[in-house]
């Protein structure tokens, strides 16, 4: 099916909740998880007839919702980790509650273990109504489903260019681009491409990073997106496709939501 979605009735988050919804899952991964494994299992429920099994769609896919708004895996599946739609859903929940003169969900400036309590509550509500919720015709799911595909074209652009840089730096035929939607390497593994260099394969993660912070021997790597612990040897930061920064992925550390590196991590600059 193609599910069409009328622009005028897109309405995303400003960029400061977005960055709110960012820091909340990077900085409380437990509230991450809980919402992700939910999200897992409504969308398993409510869209059961385009639901597979791991490698029931085909060999090296992972499990999810596939056929849906085009042929193959759907993006809706990205919702459980993607902060930007996480920020939709939130907004357009406490809408609701309001309405219904209900206490609004509320993570900022709540300890971590309120910020559990918290998503609790998002969780049931999403129990709930996940039937109203998840419709095609429902305001929310279509502005939910914009700014998955808008974030998931934005995520491959920025992986295409990136591998074209690496092509350059390592030879065309070196490196090898992995971060198919639904492949299980990249979903499981965190590998968006392996790397050839004499003889030896190095696996790399590609984010997004908007500047760095040098403190003392230190390197902060900032607004790289959904910040969490990768086992990839490379990790690879793209600057508005103009600027490839990669760093070796030993001894890295996260530190308030964001990547951070020993200076002499930073192996290659690749314009």
């Amino acid at each position: 099916m193609t599910l069409e979605i009328p622009t005028e009735k897109v309405l995303k988050c400003t960029p400061k909740e977005v960055e709110e919804c960012r820091l909340l899952f990077n900085n409380n991964p437990t509230v991450k998880n809980l919402f992700k494994d939910n999200i897992n299992k409504v969308l398993k429920e409510v869209f059961h007839e385009h639901y597979k099994n791991k490698d029931e769609y085909s060999p090296g896919e992972s499990y999810g919702i596939y056929d849906f708004e085009m042929t193959g895996r759907s993006v809706i599946n990205k919702l459980n980790t993607n902060y930007s739609a996480f920020c939709v859903l939130l907004r357009d929940v406490n809408k609701v509650l309001s309405a219904m003169q209900q206490p609004t969900i509320v993570f900022n400036y709540q300890s971590s273990q309120n910020q559990i309590l918290q998503v609790h509550r998002l969780n049931q509500f999403i129990n709930v109504y996940k039937d109203r919720i998840f419709n095609t015709n429902s305001s929310t799911f279509q502005t939910i489903m914009f700014v998955l595909g808008q974030t998931h074209a934005w995520g491959q652009k920025r992986e295409d260019n990136t591998i074209v840089l690496l092509k350059k730096q390592f030879g065309e035929n070196n490196v090898k681009p992995i971060g198919k939607l639904g492949s299980t390497q990249d979903m499981v593994g965190g590998i968006d491409t392996i790397i050839t260099i004499n003889g030896s394969e190095v696996t790399a993660q590609i984010k997004p990073f908007t500047h760095l912070i040098g403190e003392q021997n230190l390197t902060f790597v900032m607004g790289a997106g959904n910040v969490k612990k990768y086992k990839t040897d490379w990790l690879i930061f793209s600057k508005n496709d103009k600027e490839i920064l990669v760093f070796d992925n030993k001894n890295s550390k996260i530190v308030d939501g964001n990547f951070v590196f020993n200076k002499e991590n930073l192996i290659y600059t690749l314009r």
